[in-house]
């Protein structure tokens, strides 16, 4: 990640030790698995070519070893015209899957790893666990670790999966590479001191995991709930269910007793903001690291001071102390102009602060007067109390933002290269901090004269190298102890990289989805994919060897659910993620919300009106929820207004909201539906995003089993960005 706002990622992008040299072909064979499998895989094998084949490729002199260049694989994969593979409108290989497949063949393209072998029952104790895929085998883990649990230490269980991509295949060093992101992630998301390693509880394949919120520090209550613009009282959500609110992949198996044993002795019982018994690892360390859930879970402040006020740093009295310490490049490697990094020790380690300019030019140049500086903007990075690192990135301002502006910075491990707080940080400081040579120093000590500035204050507060050197190490070494003790030996290959990556960049094939939907074979899926319903949503690829990209399974997974009779999927409607529902016409609502400016651009002074049209057949009950730039929310409406068929809702009621300027993006939502519904409620509290709970999924017990109350998918939303110029 460029740091400037700033961090141009940089790292070691293909195997170059020999510790990394033996995961190549496993990583090739992911690479070959997502974009090549479908076509040429288990018993199709187009062209007579079996990609996994190893022997095959080789006789066939399609795999030239050691000669990638002389390799018609190769050849392929890297063409331009018409014989370039994956062909036309399939997604091509990134730039660095290409490098990893060149580096393979010329390293003398060893033989590609089997994948894990799962077997058909898992006997455990007196009992046997069915199988060792698909939902059924993560739902019967959970259930029997749970009961092992004493009832009143069950809420504070949370479990994560794996499971899924054995349905497509994994390598046992691909399993391995998911096992330790996680645990890689949840640990850059907590205070606690103790490293925490996720427990698995399904041997011998450790594909499910429980974690013990406790430990995280998760099972913090940050919420209250108001109602007419004061407190009621505290909300039992915690930390953890905001991840939950946001899981896009969450079923009611409603035909599976397991399922139905879980709701009643512990899904209903633990008080979640979901229904949901687990979460997949890989979209948890793809999504939770990323804003804003990243800063919400460290309950991160929206401005610098809070921060340092919040690590117990005085930056000017460590300045005028001489207790920080700066050094100063006009060509750094991690950003486009001249850049200072500044260090202070806080108690778990240090706090580096880097200045980053838009140019070198004016009071920008860093060395016309290397104390006072004039930055667009920074980076912090700071160690968490168990070794590992956290990052914050500010505006020139000292305003926290989520995504830096591609003009200045860039991520080169996302697709579309946006820097964002989090997990772009992450997976550019895989090793902790960067090592740089300070040139302010040097200039210094040659200057004649009265330079303009306080010159002896300026040696004392830019060290020597060596010192600086020693500060790097300190804190370097003090990151790499605590990922080893984590992992169990030193980091190899940071797992970030590839596991977001496949998660968010790879295409998904048939039987990438057939895992996600927690199956074990395709069934009438190809069948469903042809069907007139799904032919317009572009996923009858999918039932004749193509792919589709992430964003697209997403947008179609509740109705895929709902149509192949899985279950009832859970919507994350209270999602911050989710901006629109139905993405399938399920029902035959017809509703329009716009505001009185086209393209919702206003300017400062202006007045904005919001109106709700239904030209729906029936009346409808609407819901208007206004969110600012900093994620603070109001319900526009204290409770659901019916709008009758062919009628308007305006709001506000007579005249408009003046806008303000400075103030950023804000959204509104509309929640909208032909039965009525109760309300939603706001949860706000310190350093952490609100929300508005709905209660779509609340349970009633009847009898011995607990019944839904509302079926969540019988509602619309809808969401707007409002931009002050």
């Amino acid at each position: 990640m460029k740091r400037s706002l700033t961090m141009v990622i940089f790292a070691s992008l293909v195997f170059g030790s020999s510790s990394q040299a033996q995961e190549g072909p496993s990583q090739v064979k992911e690479i070959f698995r997502a974009h090549c499998f479908e076509c040429h895989g288990g018993s199709k094998k187009r062209a007579a070519i079996s990609i996994f084949d190893h022997a095959l490729l080789i006789e066939k002199k399609k795999l030239v070893p050691g000669k990638a260049d002389d390799s018609p694989l190769f050849q392929l994969i890297t063409a331009s015209d018409g014989s370039m593979m994956p062909p036309s409108g399939q997604p091509r290989l990134s730039q660095v899957e290409v490098e990893t497949v060149r580096r393979w063949i010329n390293d003398g393209a060893p033989a590609l790893p089997a994948d894990v072998a799962v077997p058909a029952d898992i006997k455990k104790g007196p009992t046997a666990v069915k199988g060792g895929v698909g939902v059924e085998y993560v739902l019967q883990n959970i259930l029997k670790h749970i009961r092992t649990v004493p009832i009143n230490e069950r809420r504070y269980m949370r479990y994560f999966s794996i499971n899924h991509i054995l349905v497509a295949g994994a390598t046992a060093n691909e399993l391995e590479l998911h096992r330790e992101a996680l645990a890689k992630a949840i640990n850059h998301l907590t205070w606690e001191p103790r490293l925490v390693r996720p427990t698995p509880i399904d041997d011998p394949l450790a594909t499910v995991f429980v974690v013990d919120l406790r430990t995280l520090g998760w099972q913090l209550r940050p919420y209250e709930r108001w109602q007419g613009g004061r407190k009621v009282g505290k909300s039992d959500f915690n930390l953890f269910d905001l991840a939950l609110l946001d899981y896009p992949y969450g079923i009611l198996y409603e035909d599976s007793n397991t399922f139905d044993y879980l709701v009643n002795e512990f899904i209903v019982p633990s008080g979640m903001a979901a229904p949901i018994a687990y979460v997949r690892a890989d979209w948890f360390v793809s999504t939770i690291l990323m804003s804003p859930f990243y800063e919400d879970f460290l309950l991160m402040p929206y401005e610098l001071r809070d921060l340092e006020t919040k690590l117990g740093i005085d930056a000017d009295a460590n300045l005028r102390d001489y207790v920080a310490r700066r050094a100063g490049m006009a060509v750094s490697g991690v950003s486009r102009n001249n850049r200072v990094v500044e260090r202070h020790p806080v108690k778990h380690g240090a706090y580096w602060k880097s200045f980053d300019f838009r140019s070198s030019k004016g009071l920008e140049n860093v060395f016309r007067d290397p104390i006072d500086l004039h930055p667009t903007g920074g980076e912090m990075i700071f160690n968490l109390p168990n070794g590992l690192q956290a990052y914050f990135v500010t505006n020139n301002k000292g305003v926290r933002l989520e995504e830096a502006p591609p003009e200045i910075v860039t991520d080169k491990f996302a697709q579309d290269k946006i820097v964002r707080n989090g997990l772009s940080c992450i997976r550019c400081h895989d090793r902790g901090t960067k090592d740089f040579i300070d040139t302010v120093r040097p200039a210094l000590v040659r200057l004649p004269g009265s330079p303009g500035f306080d010159k002896r204050f300026a040696l004392q507060l830019y060290p020597e190298q060596k010192e600086m050197d020693g500060y790097l190490k300190e804190d370097r070494d003090r990151f790499e102890s605590a990922m080893a003790k984590l992992l169990g030996r030193p980091l190899v290959r940071e797992p970030l990289i590839p596991v977001t990556g496949r998660y968010l960049d790879d295409p998904l094939h048939l039987g990438t989805v057939v895992g996600e939907l927690g199956l074990t074979e395709p069934g009438g899926l190809q069948e469903l994919f042809r069907s007139p319903q799904f032919v317009g949503l572009g996923l009858m690829s999918l039932s004749a060897q193509g792919v589709v990209r992430r964003d697209g399974w997403d947008d179609y997974f509740a109705p895929v659910v709902r149509f192949a009779g899985l279950g009832t999927p859970v919507v994350p409607l209270d999602g911050v993620a989710l901006r629109e529902f139905p993405t399938i016409a399920l029902q035959p609502y017809n509703i329009t919300m716009k505001t009185n400016k086209k393209g919702n651009v206003f300017e400062p002074g202006d007045e904005l009106v919001i109106t709700v049209k239904n030209d729906s057949a029936r009346e409808i009950y609407v819901e208007l929820i206004g969110t600012s730039a900093r994620g603070r929310k109001v319900i526009l409406t204290h409770e659901p207004i019916k709008v009758g068929a062919g009628q308007s809702y305006r709001y506000p009621g007579k005249g408009g909201l003046k806008i303000r300027g400075g103030v950023g993006k804000e959204q509104i939502t509309m929640f909208a539906s032909f039965n009525e519904f109760a309300g939603g409620e706001l949860l706000r509290g310190e350093y952490v995003s609100d929300r508005v709970i709905h209660p779509y999924y609340a349970y009633s017990k009847t009898g011995n089993r607990y019944v839904r109350r509302f079926d969540a998918e019988s509602m619309v939303k809808k969401t707007i960005d409002i931009e002050t110029k």
